[in-house]
């Protein structure tokens, strides 16, 4: 028995090992996007810890500081690249994808455990939105998964044991991404509906009161010390169209497995009921059947009650906060396929289970392989990679009466300093047109280039440029080039 744990782990991280070689065949094909020069800019090398952290405090960024402590370290060692920028992002992933493997086996054996696996690596939305995002989405899913594997341990057999390795993946869950707390607290009402029903003790809930505790702090130092609204967000209240845009992104635009998930929910709600109804519900054996669909039913449906009754005007119903669900929508997918040949073959029978899989890992890396390449080469609207490119090229970029005036904010900035240094060895003086002071120090130089990013121009500043002569347009790249000598009056 031993012997087969140990192969059935081999295959799980050689399968984890193949979705991280599939990430860094295209590492880096696909630039980054604002968003991540943004991210950049927080971890830049002019920043100590102690300033990263207290840029998180004034939510700077919208997400808890752990990503940006690990990428701070990790920008530091490795060389300014995309590849490798990414290849943390990577490694994330993909060790969220064998602990996603783990849950599975955990809770329905080797083949459930296998299948859940197949189906997140061959994921299209998880290679995008976690793996080749310089964000925290790649952490977000590892301790989804992370949690579920421990949720898994201990609705299989309680323990002190378990109730710590629960309490500390809820406490990584949530220092992963704010989500995280809206996805814990549905599955501490999902435990207290257990502890409701005597079917377990009081004592379930202690880990949520542990996580709880050691998360709590940090929510405080960001609400003494936050300088952006914490309940106003740019996103738009959703519709019932987004739900349905929701299920799609979760399920990689793939019918197959759309349609897995949909059977998977319905399934695990079925035989909950069931059991319930007839008497023999097992906490051990069944618990799962409500944890699952009810956390990928019911948080989705509380942030579309939020962003559209609650709080419209600060609404966060927005598909990429989402990943954390991934590992519990693919262990339904899996428990649907495995429903399916168990009902067709009728007995065990390893090698035509072995085909199915292979068959599965073919079509599904066929088909969304097709939308990651085709997803992978569309151009982006703003290049910062093409536009520090071609100011790189002019001659006097470099000159003391030359700067370059960015409409981005100043943390994008810094991040385009970097993008100056890391890939092509200069350092132009940069500044943003929401730095302290802008208007006056503008004022001192010569030439201006006017780089217009994804914010675009304040109205004191597009007012202070028809004051100068125009030089140049680059529209392809967003470039204006102005000479700072005041127009004579006509």
């Amino acid at each position: 028995m031993e012997k087969k744990d140990k192969f059935c782990n081999c295959v799980y991280v050689v399968i984890a090992a193949l979705a991280l070689g599939g990430m860094l065949a295209y590492s880096g094909v696909q630039e980054f996007w604002y968003d991540e020069v943004y991210q950049l800019g927080l971890v830049g090398p002019d920043k100590g810890i102690g300033e990263v952290l207290r840029s998180y405090m004034q939510l700077k960024d919208y997400t808890p500081p752990l990503y940006a402590v690990i990428v701070w370290i990790w920008r530091a060692v490795v060389p300014f690249s995309f590849p490798w920028l990414l290849l943390v992002s990577e490694g994330l992933t993909a060790a969220g994808i064998f602990f996603t493997a783990l849950a599975g086996r955990e809770l329905g054996g080797k083949k459930l455990g296998l299948l859940a696996e197949i189906l997140s690596a061959a994921s299209t939305v998880l290679v995008l939105h976690a793996g080749y995002e310089f964000r925290s989405y790649s952490l977000y899913f590892l301790s989804a998964a992370l949690l579920v594997f421990a949720m898994a341990k201990r609705i299989r057999s309680s323990g002190k044991r378990g109730n710590i390795f629960f309490a500390v993946s809820l406490l990584l869950f949530l220092y992963s991404h704010y989500y995280g707390c809206v996805i814990a607290g549905v599955l501490f009402l999902l435990e207290i509906i257990f502890v409701i029903a005597r079917k377990q003790s009081f004592k379930r809930i202690y880990p949520y009161f542990a996580a709880g505790a050691g998360f709590a702090p940090w929510l405080v130092l960001v609400f003494i010390n936050h300088t952006r609204s914490i309940t106003e967000f740019w996103i738009q209240p959703p519709d019932l169209r987004s739900l349905f845009d929701l299920l799609h992104f979760l399920c990689s635009e793939n019918k197959f497995q759309l349609w897995t998930l949909c059977l998977g929910i319905a399934g695990c709600l079925v035989c909950f009921l069931a059991k319930c109804r007839f008497g023999r519900f097992s906490f051990e054996n069944d618990a799962e059947k409500l944890y699952l669909p009810g956390l990928v039913v019911a948080v989705p449906a509380i942030m579309y009650l939020y962003s559209t009754v609650i709080n419209p005007s600060g609404g966060i119903f927005y598909n990429r906060y989402f990943i954390g669900l991934l590992p519990f929508c693919y262990l339904m997918m899996a428990q649907a396929v495995l429903w399916g040949w168990q009902l067709a073959a009728g007995r065990e029978r390893n090698r035509e289970f072995t085909a199915l899989c292979v068959g599965i890992a073919l079509v599904l890396v066929v088909q969304n392989g097709t939308l990651l390449l085709n997803e992978l080469h569309q151009e982006q609207k703003i290049s910062y990679r093409g536009s520090v490119g071609a100011l790189a090229k002019k001659d006097d970029i470099t000159d003391e009466g030359v700067v370059v005036v960015t409409t981005d904010n100043s943390y994008v900035r810094a991040g385009i300093e970097m993008y100056f240094k890391g890939f092509y060895g200069t350092r132009p003086k940069v500044i943003s047109q929401h730095d302290n002071n802008f208007q006056e120090i503008v004022k001192h130089y010569k030439k201006a280039y006017l780089f217009i990013g994804k914010q675009p121009l304040v109205d004191e500043t597009r007012k202070l440029f028809t004051e100068y002569h125009m030089v140049s347009r680059d529209k392809k790249n967003r470039i204006r080039e102005y000479a700072m000598e005041q127009k004579e009056d006509e």
